[in-house]
C-alpha cells in the first residue's frame, strides 16, 4: 500500500467534503454553502426580540420632543451623566524598628547527637538603636465627575437649540 502525502491527502479530504454538500444539495453554481444555522431556543432568542421591539424608531421622520414633520434633521445630543472614576493616592505611614547594636562574643559551646559533634557560638546583646521607616500606602478614592453622553435624536428647527427635556440636564451643555 502506497504511502499517501498530505498534499493528496488534504486534497482527496476537500473533495470528499465537497461531493459530500454536493449530496447534501448544499453546492450552488460551483461554490459549496455551508449548512444554515438554527435559529436560536431558549431565553436569548426572547431577550433579542424583545431589544428589537424597545428600541425606538429614530428615523420616522418626525422630531423626537415635539413630533412636528417640518424641518426635521438628525442631530447629535448631548446627555448629561455622571462618571465614576477611580484616583490612586499614595502617602506613607511611620514605622519603628530596631536595629542591634554589636554584640559581645562569649565563647563557644560543644554538643553531640546523632549527626555527630556540633558548636555553635554563645554572643551577649549589647544595645539596639530605635529607627523610623517610612511605609507607602495606597489608598483608592471613587470620584463622582460630571459628563456627557452622545446620542443620535431627530429634531426640528425649533427643538435644535434645547439640548434635552431631562430635568437633569445642567445649562452649561450645549450641542
Amino acid at each position: 500500500m502506497p504511502i499517501m502525502t498530505s498534499a493528496k491527502a488534504s486534497t482527496r479530504f476537500v473533495l470528499a467534503a465537497i461531493m459530500g454538500m454536493a449530496l447534501s444539495g448544499r453546492v450552488r453554481e460551483g461554490r459549496a454553502e455551508p449548512a444554515p444555522l438554527p435559529p436560536p431556543k431558549g431565553p436569548a432568542a426572547k431577550t433579542e426580540a424583545d431589544a428589537e421591539k424597545k428600541k425606538p424608531d429614530n428615523n420616522d421622520g418626525r422630531c423626537d420632543i415635539c413630533g412636528s414633520c417640518t424641518g426635521v434633521r438628525k442631530a447629535c445630543m448631548p446627555k448629561p451623566k455622571k462618571r465614576e472614576i477611580k484616583k490612586v493616592c499614595w502617602s506613607y505611614k511611620c514605622e519603628d524598628f530596631c536595629v542591634p547594636g554589636p554584640s559581645e562574643y562569649c565563647g563557644q559551646k560543644c554538643g553531640k547527637d546523632e549527626c555527630g559533634c556540633w558548636s555553635y557560638g554563645i554572643w551577649k546583646p549589647t544595645c539596639a538603636e530605635i529607627r523610623t521607616k517610612k511605609v507607602p500606602v495606597k489608598t483608592e478614592v471613587k470620584r463622582k465627575v460630571p459628563g456627557v453622553e452622545w446620542s443620535l435624536e431627530e429634531r426640528c428647527l425649533g427643538c435644535r437649540g434645547r439640548p434635552c427635556m431631562d430635568p437633569s440636564c445642567s445649562a452649561d451643555v450645549r450641542p
